[in-house]
């Protein structure tokens, strides 16, 4: 059922960062073992069903000035714009739903862990708009993608999304970030959009080859739209039983939990350091947008 924000306070979606010598760039999708599954890709469409929490905000009525809190993301990969291989449209577990079609099927997921405050904060009437920054800490900012041939991603439960092999990690620099949220309390119907850069800048992080083959240095653009509540997104934990770089963390009432449906594109882009990307999204109650691209799935 769709969701009307017609009594919402227009949110700027903040989509306009420019980055010198842009220009479309493509990327090979492999296995790890020399198995190519789409070649030519240019963007890649994260599932509808993607969650988001911000840890200890009961209500975004929550979200005053100075406010600290934690937000975590967690999705599978649906589809990607590319050239793909036969056996790719197949064998993707482009769902959610911890069970996996065949023997033969995988799946890419990512997760995101943010260490975010309230920069400002205004209400109107039953409106309330709000922009958001991210704490400078080591380590607090990550996002990291995963291969995995269980294909057992569970949107409900929040497992399977960090227990493949992880295929990259990069840190999301505290310094490039926009990020924005509006809501109404009349109805409890929220909208935002977030626009963040993340990047090889601590040690750790990486970006496999093997995988991820021509990602180097890149410019991600992320589109894509929250719905609040969280509907099919709704789960009750995030990154459970996976990796313990990002912890298991089970929702409780103090905890605001989002629909996260989004993509992004790839572009080439000058950026400080060698073999960097950057992942635009994944931010506060969002990553997100006022409209969502999705490659078409056979």
């Amino acid at each position: 059922m769709k969701i009307s924000f017609r009594k919402l306070i227009p949110v700027a979606a903040a989509l306009g960062f420019a980055f010198a010598a842009s220009s479309a760039q493509a990327f090979t999708l492999q296995d790890g073992s020399g198995g190519v599954y789409a070649t030519n890709v240019t963007s890649l469409d994260w599932n509808s069903t993607g969650s988001g929490v911000a840890k200890g905000i009961p209500s975004a009525q929550q979200l005053t000035v100075g406010k600290q809190f934690d937000f975590l993301y967690q999705a599978n990969l649906s589809a990607v714009n590319g050239s793909t291989t036969a056996n790719f449209r197949g064998n993707l577990d482009s769902t959610a739903d911890g069970a996996a079609n065949d023997s033969s099927a995988f799946e890419f997921t990512i997760v995101a862990k943010l260490s975010e405050f309230v920069k400002t904060s205004s209400t109107s009437g039953t409106t309330l708009n709000a922009s958001f920054g991210l704490n400078n800490t080591p380590g607090a900012n990550k996002v990291a993608i995963y291969y995995d041939t269980k294909a057992n991603a569970f949107t409900s439960t929040g497992t399977g999304f960090d227990d493949g092999i992880m295929v990259a990690l990069l840190t999301v620099d505290p310094n490039v970030t926009l990020s924005t949220f509006t809501t109404d309390s009349a109805t409890g119907v929220g909208i935002g959009s977030t626009k963040l850069s993340a990047s090889i800048m601590e040690s750790g992080d990486f970006i496999d080859q093997n995988y991820l083959a021509g990602l180097t240095n890149v410019t991600f653009k992320y589109d894509s739209n929250l719905n609040l509540p969280a509907g099919d997104s709704l789960t009750s934990g995030f990154h459970k039983g996976g990796d313990a770089l990002f912890p298991d963390y089970t929702v409780t009432p103090s905890d605001l939990v989002f629909k996260v449906d989004g993509a992004f594109s790839v572009e080439n882009g000058r950026v400080p350091e060698p073999a960097s990307i950057m992942l635009l999204g994944m931010g506060m109650l969002g990553l997100v947008g006022a409209k969502r691209r999705r490659a078409p799935k056979a």
